[in-house]
């Protein structure tokens, strides 16, 4: 092998390990994460400022959990409402999780992942609703409709009734 081709080959491959690095680093949820530490610092702070919690859960290796979590904080329309009305928890499909999972009625086992869990500030689901309610006729995700889920679920929403019953 050339010099030259061997450099662009090792600088190639750095590149993709960085690329794959920042990534992995940029995915909101992950199996080694210990979700019931952050669901409890998650209920803490909802109680404190009156806001609900917005879980997804997702799993490591689905490109729509991705896609899903990507296309709510590339809007404006979700990602504001996101930050001021929810407290976003992420929990990855794991061992560690099953409890905390089970608590919430195993909702992963019926809809598949991802799906999205309201929970009030004392850790009641509200509701929760399967990934296909958030996309349309052609299976695309709706920006829209996800937007007018989460104002149906804000707190101030669900105060003054105007939120669906759950589930």
């Amino acid at each position: 092998m050339r010099q030259g081709t061997w450099v662009r080959s090792f600088w190639a491959a750095l590149f993709i390990a960085a690329a794959s690095a920042a990534a992995q680093e940029a995915r909101p949820y992950a199996p080694e994460t210990d979700a019931k530490a952050a669901h409890a610092a998650a209920l803490t702070q909802a109680r404190a400022e009156g806001r609900h919690i917005w879980v997804q859960i997702s799993d490591v290796s689905c490109p729509v959990c991705e896609r899903l979590h990507w296309i709510i904080e590339a809007h404006p329309e979700t990602s504001e409402p996101l930050r001021r009305d929810f407290l976003p928890l992420h929990p990855a499909i794991g061992r560690q999780n099953i409890p905390l999972f089970r608590a919430w009625g195993s909702p992963q086992l019926e809809h598949g992942v991802p799906v999205i869990l309201i929970l009030d500030a004392q850790g009641e689901v509200l509701t929760l609703s399967p990934v296909k309610a958030f996309t349309d006729d052609a299976g695309e995700f709706s920006v829209e409709k996800i937007a007018a889920f989460m104002r149906q679920w804000t707190p101030e929403a669900v105060k003054k009734g105007a939120a669906a019953p759950a589930r």
